[in-house]
């Protein structure tokens, strides 16, 4: 995954890793910003790794189960997960209007 910046119309996306840097919103080149991952990508990454300890390591015998043990996991990583993409979106927006102000100087 990369976000790219498009001063054109000012947005962030987010684009596949082999995907051209272009914006999504208005099709025209956009810059790509580099930024570490936040740490709701971590937080999620290990609440999804411990839902597989924990499935893997208890013998349910019922699948309904083993289903209603995940549900509350799989919850808390999505809401990690978008939430960290939002910060993520963020601060590319701030990176990309800063590259840009910068550049025009």
């Amino acid at each position: 995954m990369k976000l790219v910046y498009c001063g054109e119309c000012d947005a962030v996306s987010t684009l596949a890793t082999l995907e051209r840097e272009r914006c999504q919103t208005c099709g025209k080149p956009a810059v790509r910003i580099e930024l570490p991952r936040p740490w709701q990508y971590w937080g999620a990454t290990a609440v999804f790794l411990l839902a597989l300890v924990i499935l893997l390591a208890t013998n349910l015998p019922e699948i309904q189960i083993r289903f209603l043990v995940l549900l509350p996991f799989l919850g808390v990583g999505l809401v990690l997960s978008t939430w960290g993409m939002r910060v993520s979106k963020g601060r590319a927006l701030d990176a990309g209007r800063a590259l840009v102000k910068g550049g025009k100087s």
